[in-house]
């Protein structure tokens, strides 16, 4: 009776634990949208790879190179590299992104940028700021994009197409502030944009847990070892329980870190952060491969 007992307390508490847990998660998924607060963490630097397709050797120069772009021209460049921006549409993310990190200066004259790419989603979109647009219009942004960086893409090279797709920026805002004629640029396929989901795996992975222990303890309700010993089986696995839980989480946890935390900082360490503007009004191009 005692075991009984014991085994059901231990059955209620995953319960409980169980139901905590996805109204946790649900009250984070049910938070309303901001336009103007990033999805993502922190920036670690103007290049950020949260999906873990860029080499370090690139994002070391290219944090290098946009630090020094910003220094001799006021001009502030940004790379964000996700997995998925999930049920949001890549333009609404990406912009969330360029005004939630501050991208460009506080000052009235703040030009900036960010090239977002979302890889599983197989889409990009370069957010450009009010003050650069001029020097970036959206048909050219698009026409860049699809010349330096799609074709790579396509290939699966995801450094090389970024770090093209960076220098014709770089270098069409330079031949624009002196007067030469910028790099010319093919147009070829039309742009697109569009969004994927993502499966809520943390309630699944909880689930399957509490169902595996509920399978083990029906089967210990009455069977005896060899030697006429009960084997235990609900106990074994109740009091094993937190352990597994907390394992699960911690994994889980890690993955999620793993997906979402992995930008490298190379190069940050003069880089002092982004000026606080984000001063983006939707201008910009974006398209799929």
């Amino acid at each position: 009776m005692n075991e009984a007992t014991t085994m059901i307390q231990k059955f209620a508490a995953a319960v409980v634990f169980l139901l905590l847990f996805c109204l946790n998660a649900s009250a984070q998924a049910t938070q309303p949208w901001s336009q103007n607060t990033s999805p993502l963490p922190a920036p670690t630097g103007p290049v950020n790879d949260y999906a873990g397709v860029l080499d370090a050797a690139t994002v070391s120069q290219l944090n290098q190179k946009l630090i020094a772009f910003r220094d001799s021209s006021g001009v502030e460049l940004a790379v964000a590299v996700v997995k998925t921006t999930g049920e949001r549409p890549i333009f609404e993310y990406s912009l969330a992104v360029a005004r939630g990190w501050g991208i460009g200066s506080k000052e009235d004259d703040n030009p900036s940028g960010l090239l977002f790419v979302a890889i599983d989603d197989r889409k990009y979109f370069t957010q450009i700021s009010k003050d650069l647009e001029d020097e970036l219009p959206d048909g050219l942004v698009g026409s860049l994009q699809r010349q330096y960086l799609v074709p790579e893409f396509r290939k699966g090279n995801y450094s090389k197409g970024i770090s093209d797709t960076i220098d014709a920026y770089i270098r069409t805002i330079e031949s624009k502030g002196s007067g030469t004629a910028p790099p010319a640029a093919r147009s070829t396929e039309p742009a697109s944009n569009g969004n994927s989901g993502f499966p809520t795996l943390f309630c699944c992975l909880i689930i399957v847990i509490i169902l595996l222990v509920i399978i083990f303890s029906n089967r210990g309700g009455g069977g005896r070892g060899s030697g006429g010993g009960k084997k235990d089986w609900g106990g074994g696995f109740g009091s094993a329980l937190p352990w597994i839980i907390g394992s699960a989480i911690n994994s889980s946890s890690s993955s999620s870190s793993s997906d979402w935390g992995s930008g490298w900082s190379s190069g940050g360490s003069d880089w002092g952060g982004f000026g606080g503007g984000g001063d983006f009004g939707g201008g910009g191009a974006g398209g799929d491969w």
